[in-house]
């Protein structure tokens, strides 16, 4: 029996490499006669995306120098090959980068992630992919504006530096991009929502980021201050763009400012892998993230591959920590690894061991059943 595991990072625990593997591990475990595996681990502009097209696209992997969200050295990962880069923006400006007390997205900045840009296109990649999942930040871009060469001043002149506290400040810009002419960029996000608003990246996620109410009212001030600036500049509104608020407004930073492209994740990124041919070969598809709910049919990466595998007539399989929506007309089953009451903690921390027999008592089922 042919199984493609094609499961998403499960997020705070698990790379979708690692989700992958436990699977077929456990499924080789439970007979190794009967099942061929075939692990291809999936993305949606989220943990992970840098890896799986690094992967997938069969590029080289650089370690680059950055500076983190709040000025720190750190190494980050850029994949590239020929004229094709990509960046996982949580590299270098991600909150995975911070310790929960330094969380303060009036103090963070995307800079960092301009740096990679930068070197992306020093090694001489004319086509960028970028993944803005998990960023700490919510400069609208400016950090990364500043390090290609933009320079951001206040009403008398002083000089500003880019992150979500002085977006308000800002009045006048000096300096031209140093990017060379024929650059495409494609920001990859997992997310729809606009710059400014109720739905907007102060409002929505900037609390995720250690906002108060009083810092989400300030960014939004700036990040429509700087929108009001890219408009003027540019010639470009950047307010009603779908997904502009992505990664604190980065998105929409990139799209004024870059002309990037902003792509939904879960089906570019399965065009981009040739996911479809892997549904082909499969007689079962297993998917998989942290938490299966509402936000999953949102065009995630577990729901874009079950769509997939259902396309093709393909039984599709969801794996979970947890659960708390399911679409039973698009998943043939769905399954928690949680297999008593416990923590998040302690689910977190034996995650390996939750996935891992979780996922070898569904093997052994259906061994069972497929024998009868």
């Amino acid at each position: 029996m042919n199984i493609l595991i094609a499961p998403n990072s499960m997020k705070g625990s698990l790379s979708a490499f690692r989700f992958a593997d436990l699977i077929g591990q456990a499924f080789l475990d439970a007979d190794p006669g009967f099942f061929s595996i075939r692990k291809v681990p999936v993305a949606d502009g989220g943990d992970d995306t840098g890896q799986v097209l690094t992967n997938a696209l069969e590029l080289k992997s650089y370690a680059v120098d950055v500076l983190d969200p709040l000025g720190r050295p750190v190494k980050a990962r850029l994949g590239y090959a020929g004229n094709v880069a990509v960046i996982e923006m949580a590299d270098a400006s991600g909150m995975k980068l911070l310790q929960p007390h330094e969380l303060n997205p009036l103090k963070t900045s995307s800079y960092g992630t301009g740096q990679l840009i930068m070197e992306a296109v020093c090694l001489g990649a004319t086509t960028i992919y970028v993944g803005v999942g998990g960023s700490a930040t919510v400069d609208g871009g400016t950090g990364m504006l500043e390090a290609l060469g933009v320079q951001f001043f206040d009403s008398s002149g002083n000089k500003l530096h880019s992150n979500g506290e002085n977006l308000s400040r800002i009045a006048i810009t000096k300096g031209d991009l140093n990017l060379p002419a024929g650059i495409e960029i494609k920001v990859i996000c997992d997310v729809e929502n606009p710059l400014l608003g109720e739905e907007g990246a102060a409002a929505v996620f900037a609390p995720q980021k250690g906002a108060t109410p009083q810092m989400v009212s300030l960014l939004e001030k700036g990040l429509k201050n700087f929108a009001d600036l890219t408009e003027t500049l540019t010639g470009k509104s950047v307010t009603g763009i779908k997904g502009g608020g992505a990664a604190g407004g980065i998105a929409a930073g990139m799209a004024g400012w870059l002309n990037a492209e902003i792509v939904f994740g879960g089906n570019f990124i399965l065009d981009l892998i040739a996911f479809d041919q892997h549904v082909s070969w499969a007689d079962l598809v297993i998917t998989g993230e942290g938490k299966i709910d509402s936000q999953t049919f949102w065009n995630k990466a577990p729901y874009a591959v079950a769509c997939r595998a259902r396309k093709q007539g393909k039984k599709v399989i969801g794996i979970a920590g947890s659960i708390e929506y399911t679409e039973q007309s698009l998943f043939n089953g769905v399954f928690s690894v949680i297999n008593q009451p416990c923590k998040l903690e302690s689910a977190v921390q034996n995650a390996e061991s939750l996935v891992y027999h979780a996922a070898k008592e569904l093997a052994t089922l259906i061994v069972a059943v497929r024998k009868i």
